[in-house]
C-alpha cells in the first residue's frame, strides 16, 4: 500500500513538473512521452514501432523515463520494459503524453487519438465488469438463469453498437485499423451495414479492411448455402406425381385431391367400400392415426367402392368417419385410373403431390407417418 501511495504522490508530482516546462520544450514540435514507473529493477524502456522494431530507448531514472521525437504520420506505437514480456500500446502523434506503468498496467494520458482508445476501452472493460455483476448474481442464485441469459445478450449487444459506432466516428484515423482485428460476433449483414456509412465510404483503409472481411465470411456463407444444398439434393428422393381426381362429396359438393394436398405434408387415400369386412376392420386404427397426426399436416381422403350412396353414406356414419374427406366412386371411374383390382387399397402422398408408398399396409402406414411427421 505505501508503494502504491509513493507511486501515486510521485506520478502527481511527475504531472506537476511536466507543467513546468521551458520554452524549448513548450516549442518542441513533435511528441513527448513522460513515465512513472513502479517497479525498481528495470533499467531500460523500449518505444517500439507498428513494424515491432525498437525505435528508441529511454533509462529509468528514479522510477521515471521519457521519450522525445516527431512522427510523420499518425500510428500505434508500443512500451516495452527490458526483461518484461508485456507491451503498452500507445497511439503515437505530435503530442504530450503522461504515463503511470503498475505493474503489467498501463495508464497514459495524452494525445487525441490515444484518449479516444482509452475511452472505448475504458466503455468495453465497464461492460465486461457489468457481465461478471450479472454471472457473481447468478452463482449466488440472486437473478435465474433466463435473467442472466437476458442480461448477457444486452451487454453483447451494446458492447458491438460501441464497437461499430466508433469504427464509424473513426473511419478517417488509425484507430479503425487498430481496433479493427479485435472486433468480434460481427455478422456479414452488419460489416455490410458499416461499409456503407457515409463516413466509411469515403475512407480507403478501413474500407479496404472491411472488403476482406466481407469477402472471407461471404465465402463461408456460400460454401456452407452449397454443402446444404448438396446435403438436400442427396436426401431429396424422387416421387412419381399422384394421380388427380375429384368426384362428389357427402353433401353432393366437388371434392378434388389436388385442393386437399394444398398446406398438408401428408395424405392418405383409402379406397373402401362398406361391404368391405378387412377394410372396416382396420378402420379403428386408422382413425387412431388421423387424431394422432392430423394437427402437424396429415388428412385422409376415402374412396368409397360402393355400390349405392346410402350404403356409403351409412358405412362412414357407423364407422365414425366424419372428420376427414369423402368421394363416391361412381361406376369404379377413379379406382380403374389406378388400375385397382382389389380392395382395401391405400395410398400415401405428400404434400408437393408425390407418391411416397402404393398398396400400403397399416402397419406400414403407422412407420411411414412416425418418420414423416
Amino acid at each position: 500500500m505505501r508503494k502504491l501511495l509513493f507511486l501515486i504522490g510521485s506520478f502527481f508530482i511527475f504531472l506537476t513538473s511536466c507543467n513546468s516546462v521551458d520554452k524549448k520544450e513548450e516549442n518542441h514540435k513533435g511528441y513527448t512521452i513522460k513515465g512513472v514507473l513502479s517497479t525498481t529493477d528495470t533499467p531500460i524502456v523500449y518505444l517500439i514501432n507498428e513494424q515491432d522494431k525498437k525505435i528508441d530507448s529511454s533509462i529509468v531514472i528514479d522510477n521515471t523515463f521519457s521519450f522525445k521525437g516527431i512522427v510523420t504520420t499518425t500510428k500505434t506505437h508500443h512500451l516495452q520494459l527490458k526483461n518484461k514480456p508485456k507491451k503498452h500500446a500507445i497511439v503515437l502523434e505530435n503530442s504530450k503524453y503522461t504515463i503511470l506503468i503498475n505493474d503489467d498496467k498501463a495508464t497514459i494520458s495524452g494525445g487525441n487519438l490515444n484518449n479516444k482508445q482509452v475511452d472505448y476501452s475504458n466503455l468495453q472493460n465497464d461492460l465486461d465488469t457489468k457481465k461478471l455483476v450479472s454471472l457473481n448474481a447468478f452463482i449466488k442464485e440472486e437473478i435465474k438463469l433466463d435473467s442472466l441469459q437476458k442480461s448477457i445478450k444486452a451487454i453483447e449487444l451494446e458492447k458491438k453498437e460501441i464497437a461499430k459506432s466508433f469504427l464509424i466516428s473513426n473511419a478517417n484515423n488509425v484507430l479503425s485499423s487498430t481496433l479493427f482485428p479485435t472486433i468480434q460476433n460481427f455478422n456479414l449483414e452488419e460489416l455490410k451495414e458499416i461499409k456503407n456509412n457515409t463516413e466509411v465510404v469515403k475512407t480507403n483503409t478501413l474500407t479496404s479492411l472491411l472488403d476482406d472481411e466481407i469477402s472471407k465470411l461471404q465465402k463461408i456463407v456460400d460454401e456452407e448455402l452449397a454443402e446444404k444444398n448438396k446435403i438436400a439434393a442427396a436426401k431429396k428422393v424422387y416421387r412419381k406425381p399422384a394421380i388427380m381426381f375429384s368426384g362428389d362429396g357427402l353433401k353432393g359438393e366437388l371434392i378434388s385431391l389436388e385442393t386437399i394436398i394444398k398446406g398438408k405434408k401428408v395424405i392418405l387415400v383409402d379406397f373402401w367400400a362398406s361391404w368391405c369386412g378387412p377394410c372396416r376392420l382396420v378402420t379403428p386404427r386408422v382413425k387412431e392415426l388421423y387424431h394422432k397426426y392430423k394437427n402437424k399436416g396429415f388428412t385422409i381422403l376415402t374412396v368409397s367402392e360402393d355400390k349405392n350412396k346410402e350404403d356409403w353414406k351409412r358405412g362412414i356414419e357407423q364407422d365414425g368417419m366424419l372428420s376427414w374427406y369423402h368421394i363416391f366412386d361412381d361406376y369404379g371411374r377413379i379406382s380403374t385410373m389406378h388400375g385397382i383390382r382389389t380392395i382395401p387399397y391405400m395410398v400415401l402422398i405428400d404434400g408437393n403431390g408425390g407418391v411416397i408408398k402404393e398398396k400400403i399396409s397399416i402397419t406400414e402406414l403407422e412407420y411411414q407417418l412416425q418418420k414423416l411427421l
